[in-house]
């Protein structure tokens, strides 16, 4: 509505509103009302009359006058005189039949009653019927006066004030003001114009802007341009303040280069760029602003087109980089098992030949896998393309769903989750299909089921029915899965498609299978539907034509049943719990198979993991040395785990061993907090040389020794054997456990790593590196039981932080001269060898110079329970864990792990005093302080003297009596 109609309306409005406050409060007679004064007067003096006559009892002359009264009277329509009996006495024509009863009332709308009193005695009544004051229905409405009234007042005043107003309007219009020719030159341009007052009204528009609003310019004058429906770019409603004309009056700074849009109820959208200018008034003050509206609606459409082009490109590119990221992972994991498990037969790894068929088990179960994934990728393109071709040949269907569900159940017996096969009706005993590709079908599918089902049942069902005029075999494979939400439906059978993007990660798959099985089941000549409810478990129905049946003999449920193969058992891998601690994460058995197998070939420990989340759990609650970690896997994936990991403070070393080989994918591995990355399938020569170099050791590439050869080996001399005649150095702890022994072999393997980067930082003058390294053997050394090396060790660190040159290179010549002397555990037999058969006058005195270190001192160590029998069991239980302890302490000195030491010397204050090994107090107690007071040597030599006093420690026999005990040292458990 313009302006000018809607003041019109307006002061119209006010008019009816006056009149009807006249009419309420009596300022305008009430034309009812006065009908029914009037009509009561006439009713009185009719009684009067009536009294009158009825007194003379001339009834006669009353009926006459009562036709007089009817005639003359317009509104009355019949008269009547009725005695107190009820009797009519008498009426003008046609009372009788208008009248009606009326009880306890004298009036009512059209029938009016005065009784007739002879003296005191009330004689009858006259009954006065009346035409009624206002029609009924439409017409009563219709001729209302007041309605009347009101219309007439409104319709009135409308015209009136239209006119006059439009004649006011005319000589107040302030476009008027603009001259013609600046109206005519602003009309002619192709941007919107407007001029708004400081209340955002319209004073000025140009056709253009009336033009695109669909309007003409007088109607846009007055109008507030706040009122249309202006947008943002998010298509959010604009607030007064954020308006650019708003800001351009209060601020006084010209507004360039907004964009607005303007929505229309029928979704069209304008676009435009607009320009506000302050105008002045009077008193420098800003009256209003010059608005400019450029419409850039196509250009921005194409802005958007090309927007949405980019991000279709880049979605297909990202598609596609997580499709072949996808499938380099698929393809690498069984490529993993087949060339490692090739690689560890072919070089004679194999122990037994039970071994040698599991191993070849695992790469002819890996290469099917291969196989199956890439005529999947062949079989989904040949479709696609159109080059599909089906090859129909007779099959037993019982026999198919047989042998899948026994493939299929060594899976769903690892899960815990039950698999079973129920005909519902008689099955054919062979239909006429493509029998590889029913298997496929019938593969997929339940492979599906049990992969997204942990607990429950998979249960497979098959019936035949007469579909569309031909029999079908309807295979219904029901799961208690997870499931998939009502939205997903039509889209988990698209081709890489799953139904949550977080199935991929927990899951795995490349999401061909649904695809691929529904475009077979299609081909043919049936199909594949699904029912699920989230978190409930699914439903999918194959339905596949059977051909002609007329001679085809059926089989009962129960013949199915009792032909059925229960399924070939699996061998299923067993982890050990070696001595050294490596965490493999890996969801793949083979993997972690073969892992195992070649870390525990070296003498290192392996603890498993199936996932991220166990595999973080663990780490967590145990210290490793190493950790192998798979970047895809389900519940939670490698990276989500190492970032958690680093984020605790967890600070050893994660590899990464991925079948992911994409570029670019190891910086992310590394950014994501992997220490190096080694991809699938696994290069044996090159995943130990890493694993070695974390973990400071060497790999053996040789076939393990047989027993003849060990023997032979005991009597050999190590690569670090004395090769001159000066005195062996034999760690303390060695032959005391085979545990340590594997710790010492680990040190003196590190340690000529060590003294290459001693000779090389000499090269290069790194002194900061010479002190690292020798601070590193100061501890190092002793906590292996090698103390000769922790004064040469210690002097040679204040000689590099001092920067002494030539006394760094001689204390390291003299660190040579002492590795030299170095003998592995368990080869003490070099002592007699004759290199060194003259220097045991030396030995002796070697013997009586280490006698005075407090690490050597032999007493026996007894508990003061000893003598109590029924306490022997304990002090050999405390023994083991004794044993137990002392192993973590090596380590923990090895690691330099400060806290796990603490612990310890926590434990061994308690626990031995406990037992009655008051001795180890004090030393506790030491050890607790210097770590305290960060002593490294004084740590060092403190340990020492606890390893010499456990290895002092002599138990009785339980059998013993305490008259004559057998003791029993510990190093001999």
């Amino acid at each position: 509505m313009s302006t000018k109609f809607r003041v019109v309306f307006g002061l119209a409005g006010i008019i009816v509103s006056l009149v009807l406050m006249a009419v309420f409060f009596g300022f305008i007679p009430d034309r009812v009302e006065a009908i029914r004064t009037g009509r009561t007067n006439l009713a009185e003096t009719i009684a009067i009359h009536s009294t009158s006559m009825v007194m003379k009892n001339d009834l006669k002359s009353l009926s006459a006058d009562f036709n007089i009264l009817v005639e003359r009277n317009d509104d009355l329509i019949s008269l009547g005189l009725r005695q107190k009996g009820g009797q009519l006495v008498t009426a003008t024509t046609g009372h009788q039949d208008n009248w009606q009863t009326m009880e306890n009332e004298f009036s009512k709308e059209s029938q009016v009653r005065v009784p007739i009193w002879k003296g005191k005695n009330k004689w009858g009544e006259v009954e006065l019927y009346f035409k009624s004051v206002q029609e009924k229905g439409f017409l009563g409405l219709v001729h209302n006066p007041l309605l009347k009234l009101l219309i007439f007042m409104g319709l009135g005043g409308f015209i009136t004030f239209y006119f006059y107003l439009g004649r006011v309007l005319s000589l107040l219009d302030p476009s008027k003001a603009v001259p013609g020719r600046v109206r005519a030159a602003l009309d002619t341009m192709a941007e919107g114009l407007l001029v708004l007052d400081r209340k955002e009204q319209i004073v000025l528009a140009n056709k253009a802007f009336a033009k695109m609003l669909g309007k003409k310019t007088e109607e846009l004058v007055g109008f507030k341009a706040s009122q249309l429906p202006w947008r943002n770019a998010k298509g959010d409603k604009i607030d007064k303040i954020e308006r650019p004309w708003v800001k351009a009056i209060q601020n006084g700074v010209v507004q360039k280069n907004q964009s607005l849009y303007l929505s229309f109820p029928d979704q069209k959208t304008l676009i435009f760029n607009t320009n506000c200018s302050p105008v002045l008034g009077s008193e420098n003050k800003h009256a209003g602003v010059l608005v400019s509206f450029d419409d850039i609606t196509p250009l921005e459409e194409k802005k958007i087109e090309l927007r949405k082009s980019k991000e279709e490109a880049e979605s297909a590119n990202q598609a596609k980089s997580e499709f072949l990221a996808n499938m380099s992972h698929e393809i690498r994991t069984p490529m993993n098992a087949i060339l490692g498990f090739t690689e560890i037969l072919k070089r004679g790894f194999v122990k037994n030949e039970q071994d040698s068929l599991k191993y070849l088990n695992i790469i002819g179960s890996s290469g099917k896998n291969l196989l199956e994934l890439i005529n999947d990728i062949l079989d989904l393109s040949k479709v696609e393309s159109g080059q599909f071709e089906i090859e129909t040949d007779r099959v037993e269907p019982h026999r198919i769903i047989y042998e899948v569900i026994q493939m299929l159940g060594v899976k769903a017996h690892e899960k815990s989750i039950g698999l079973r096969f129920e005909p519902l009706s008689p099955l054919p005993q062979s239909i006429e299909t493509d029998p590889a590709r029913l298997r496929q079908i019938i593969f997929n599918l339940i492979g599906n089921a049990v992969k997204f089902t942990d607990t429950g049942e998979v249960t497979v069902t098959a019936q035949i029915q007469d579909l569309k005029g031909q029999p079908t075999i309807v295979i219904r494979v029901k799961d208690d899965g997870i499931g998939i939400a009502q939205d997903k439906l039509n889209t988990i059978f698209d081709p890489f498609t799953q139904a949550d993007s977080q199935i991929t990660k927990r899951f795995g798959g490349t999401g061909l299978g649904l695809a691929i099985s529904r475009k077979f089941a299609r081909a043919l000549g049936g199909d594949i539907t699904v029912t699920s409810e989230l978190n409930c478990g699914s439903c999918f129905t194959i339905q596949v034509p059977t051909g002609e049946l007329n001679s085809i003999t059926f089989l009962d449920p129960e013949e199915i049943i009792a032909i059925q193969q229960q399924a070939d058992n699996t061998m299923l891998s067993h982890w050990q719990i070696p001595e050294a601690r490596v965490l493999v994460v890996d969801d793949g058995v083979e993997n972690r198979e073969l892992v195992k197998f070649l870390l525990e070939d070296a003498g290192l420990t392996v603890e498993e993991a199936e996932n991220g989340k166990i595999g973080m759990e663990m780490a967590i609650a145990n210290t490793y040395q190493l950790i192998l970690m798979d970047v895809q896997m389900p519940v939670m994936d490698g990276f989500t785990a190492t970032k958690s990991l680093r984020q605790q403070g967890m600070d050893a070393p994660i590899i990464a061993l991925t079948a992911n080989a994409m570029k670019g994918f190891e910086q992310k591995c590394l950014d994501a907090g992997y220490t190096g990355y080694l991809s699938k399938p696994i290069d044996v020569d090159q995943f130990m040389a890493t694993v070695a170099d974390y973990l400071g050791g060497t790999i053996s590439h040789e076939k393990p020794a047989s027993s003849e050869e060990t023997e032979k080996a005991k009597s050999t001399i190590s690569p670090l054997a004395p090769r001159s005649n000066d005195t062996p150095i034999v760690s303390t702890l060695s032959g005391k456990n085979e545990k340590f022994d594997t710790l010492i072999r680990r040190f003196i393997l590190r340690l000529a790593e060590k003294l290459t980067a001693f000779d090389e930082a000499i090269e290069q003058e790194d002194m900061a590196e010479i002190a690292n390294l020798a601070h590193w053997l100061k501890g190092a050394g002793g906590t292996v039981g090698f103390n000769e090396f922790t004064k040469p060790a210690a002097q040679l660190e204040i000689f590099a932080k001092e920067g002494k040159r030539s006394e760094v290179i001689q204390a390291v010549a003299g660190l040579h001269a002492l590795v030299d002397r170095i003998v592995d555990p368990g080869e003490e037999t070099v002592l007699s060898t004759p290199e060194v058969a003259a220097s045991e006058s030396e030995i002796n005195t070697e013997e009586v110079a280490a006698a005075e270190r407090p690490e050597s001192v032999v007493k026996p160590v007894i508990s003061r329970l000893a003598d109590k029998p029924k306490f022997i069991p304990l002090l050999v239980r405390f023994s083991d864990t004794l044993t137990e302890k002392m192993e973590k302490m090596e380590q923990a000195l090895l690691q330099q792990d400060l806290s796990g030491l603490t612990d310890f010397a926590h434990w061994l204050k308690g626990s031995a005093g406990t037992m009655g090994y008051d001795d180890f107090t004090e030393l506790a107690v030491n050890l607790t302080e210097s770590i305290k007071n960060g002593q490294n040597l004084a740590t060092n030599e403190i340990a020492g003297q606890i390893r010499a006093m456990v290895a002092a420690i002599e138990i009785p026999e339980p059998a013993a009596t305490s008259a004559g005990q057998q003791s029993k040292n510990i190093e001999h458990k």
